[in-house]
C-alpha cells in the first residue's frame, strides 16, 4: 500500500459502512463512530476501533470522513467535533446537503486551522461496496492532495470540481437528473405493463435505444427483470425514497435562490411525497412506480 493514515469515519450507514470497510482493507487505521450501536460493532469486527463521540474520532484522526444523512446531522456533528480540530486535521464531508449550508462548515473549519473539503458521492449502495464511488469534491486542491490516501478506497473517481458549495451543487444537478430519468422509467413501465408488454422484451429494447439510462438499467420496475434491482428485492433500498425527496428538496431551494427554473424536478418531487406518504419512504426511489401502477386503471 502507500501512505498509512489515522483515519476517521462518522455515519455507517448504508453507504458509511461499506465504505469504512474498504479503508481498513487498504490498511489504514480507522476510528469511527455512528448513531447505531449495529454498524459500529461491524466496523470493529473487521478492524476498526470505536471512538467515543465525534470529538473523540476526530482526535485520534489525521482524515475524518463524514457520510451523515442531513444538513443538520452534518452541523452537529461539526460542533461536537470543533474543540479537536486544528492545523494537521482535515474533515470530508461525503454527505449531500445544502451548498450553503456547506460553505459555511468550511469557513469555520478552515478557520479553526484545519483543511475541509465536500466529496458528495454518487454510485449507490453498489457503488459503495464495489468501491467504485464518484466524488466530487470541492476545496483547496492542496487538502485533497493530502486527503487522497483516505478516499482512493472507495473511489473510482475523484473529479476536483471547484471551490465551497460546488461539489453540492454538481451532486444536486446529477440528482435532479436521476430522479427525472426514474419518474419516465416507472411511467414507461406501467405504460408497457397495461398493454401486455412482455417486461424482459422491454428492458432489452430499452437498454439498446434511445431510451437507454442508468435508472432503466439498474431500476426498471418490473419485479423479476434485473435480479440485483430493487423491484426483484422487495424494493430494498439502494437509494431511499426519503432521501432523493430531501436531495430533490435541496436541488429545488438553491434553484430557487438563484432564479433557475426547475420544472421536472418539482414534479418528481410530488410523486416522491405520494411514494413516502404511500408507507414508501424507506424502500428504493424506483417504487414510485407503485403509485402509478394504482392511479392507472386495472
Amino acid at each position: 500500500m502507500g501512505v498509512r493514515m489515522k483515519v476517521g469515519f462518522i455515519g455507517l450507514g448504508a453507504m458509511g459502512l461499506p465504505m469504512a470497510r474498504h479503508i481498513v482493507d487498504a490498511g489504514h487505521d480507522l476510528t469511527v463512530a455512528s448513531r447505531s450501536r449495529g454498524p459500529v460493532d461491524a466496523a470493529v469486527g473487521f478492524g476498526a476501533s470505536e471512538g467515543a463521540d465525534a470529538k473523540a474520532v476526530v482526535a485520534a484522526s489525521e482524515v475524518t470522513i463524514l457520510c451523515l444523512p442531513s444538513s443538520p446531522h452534518v452541523v452537529d456533528v461539526l460542533d461536537a467535533a470543533m474543540p479537536a480540530l486544528g492545523p494537521g486535521k482535515i474533515v470530508v464531508d461525503t454527505s449531500t446537503i445544502s451548498p450553503d449550508v456547506e460553505r459555511g462548515q468550511h469557513d469555520r473549519v478552515v478557520g479553526a486551522g484545519a483543511g475541509y473539503l465536500e466529496a458528495p458521492l454518487s454510485g449507490g449502495t453498489a457503488g459503495a461496496q464495489k468501491g467504485t464511488l464518484t466524488l466530487m469534491v470541492a476545496g483547496e486542491e492542496a487538502t485533497l492532495e493530502a486527503a487522497r490516501p483516505a478516499l482512493d478506497p472507495f473511489a473510482g473517481l475523484v473529479v476536483h470540481v471547484g471551490g465551497p458549495g460546488m461539489g453540492q451543487v454538481v451532486k444536486l444537478c446529477n440528482n435532479l437528473i436521476y430522479a427525472a430519468q426514474m419518474l419516465a422509467t416507472a411511467e414507461a413501465t406501467v405504460m408497457a405493463q397495461h398493454a401486455g408488454v412482455e417486461m424482459e422484451q422491454l428492458y432489452e429494447i430499452l437498454t439498446h435505444a434511445t431510451g437507454d439510462c442508468v435508472a432503466v438499467r439498474t431500476r426498471l420496475p418490473a419485479e423479476g427483470v434485473i435480479p440485483d434491482s430493487p423491484a426483484s428485492n422487495g424494493w430494498a433500498p439502494g437509494f431511499m425514497t426519503d432521501l432523493m425527496a430531501k436531495d430533490l428538496d435541496l436541488a429545488i431551494d438553491y434553484a430557487a435562490g438563484a432564479q433557475v427554473p426547475l420544472f421536472t424536478s418539482g414534479i418528481v418531487r410530488q410523486i416522491l411525497g405520494a411514494a413516502s406518504a404511500a408507507g414508501f419512504g424507506r424502500e428504493d426511489f424506483s417504487a414510485m412506480a407503485k403509485v402509478i401502477r394504482t392511479l392507472a386503471p386495472e
